[in-house]
């Protein structure tokens, strides 16, 4: 079966969905460290903890953006030719 999408929107709805991926691993982190302080006896993040969060903000917006701007070079229909 032949498909309609070229490599590079393939690369471009893998860079979305990892970029969204990412930025909704980064909301779990902070959700989690958020309710470190409802726990009794739990230290607060610090230090290298706290690299982790834009980390997985800062990738995952870059992906997410570059995904978004390699499916904005695709033509909608079956006959894309340019």
């Amino acid at each position: 079966m032949r498909l309609n999408l070229k490599t590079h929107e393939h690369i471009g709805l893998f860079l979305v969905f990892a970029g969204a991926t990412w930025i909704g691993l980064g909301i779990y982190g902070t959700l989690l460290a958020a309710n470190r302080i409802l726990l009794a006896e739990v230290p607060l993040i610090s230090g290298r903890e706290l690299l982790i969060f834009p980390i997985f903000f800062g990738l995952g917006a870059l992906m997410l953006a570059l995904g978004q701007i390699e499916i904005s070079e695709a033509l909608p229909g079956k006959g894309r030719r340019r």
